[in-house]
């Protein structure tokens, strides 16, 4: 069974195929079968996590304000739900955040 971890960590890193037995590898958005609308939102969340990280000083990382990091976290819950929808059940989908 293939499975995809949602799993920010570091900028343009959001997405991860986790192999049986070896290290998750990155993996980009085009490399799924995935509709262009769903890739969007993936794209925008991404972009609206990247827009947080301060790579130089990590204790700065965050968003500007809690409300702001609930929505983000529910709609990576949501892209999650859209993502096994549109991978199949034969895909597991896991999410680390």
């Amino acid at each position: 069974m293939p499975h995809l971890r949602i799993a920010p960590e570091g900028i343009g890193l959001h997405l991860w195929l986790v192999p049986e037995r070896k290290p998750p590898q990155p993996i980009e958005i085009d490399d799924l079968d995935i509709s262009d609308d769903l890739a969007d939102r993936i794209e925008a969340w991404g972009d609206a996590f990247d827009a947080v990280i301060d790579d130089s000083l990590p204790p700065a990382t965050g968003f500007p304000s809690p409300e702001a990091e609930i929505v983000w976290r529910a709609e990576g819950q949501l892209i999650a739900a859209a993502l096994k929808d549109e991978l199949g059940a034969e895909w597991e989908i896991e999410t680390r955040f």
